[in-house]
């Protein structure tokens, strides 16, 4: 290799590494703007996640609130009808027991 050939050689490479540093700092910013997407994609998801979660134990409280409500409506129905049978088995005749014969 003669001494021009290895100066073209070294031109040429000089011209190279600037155009592969350009390459490099468009593809680190690319990079950047792909990494700023993601994290604001992640930061709506959370978001939404956080809200979901919120929604889920609201409905849980209310849930809870429906159960002890209808418990209570079961104890007082099982009150009530504690009451209708004893009253029946006692022979009250303000609460005569029915009648299921089937006339002829």
């Amino acid at each position: 290799m003669t001494e021009g050939d290895r100066i073209n050689r070294m031109d040429s490479q000089l011209i190279d590494m600037p155009l592969a540093v350009s390459a490099l700092l468009e593809t680190v910013t690319q990079h950047q703007r792909n990494f700023e997407i993601i994290q604001r994609n992640f930061e709506t998801t959370n978001n939404r996640f956080t809200a979901i979660i919120t929604e889920i134990f609201d409905i849980r409280v209310d849930m809870q609130e429906m159960q002890s409500e209808v418990r209570g409506l079961q104890t007082e129905n099982r009150r009530i009808l504690d009451i209708l049978q004893n009253r029946q088995n006692e022979g009250d005749s303000r609460f005569p027991a029915p009648s299921f014969a089937i006339p002829n």
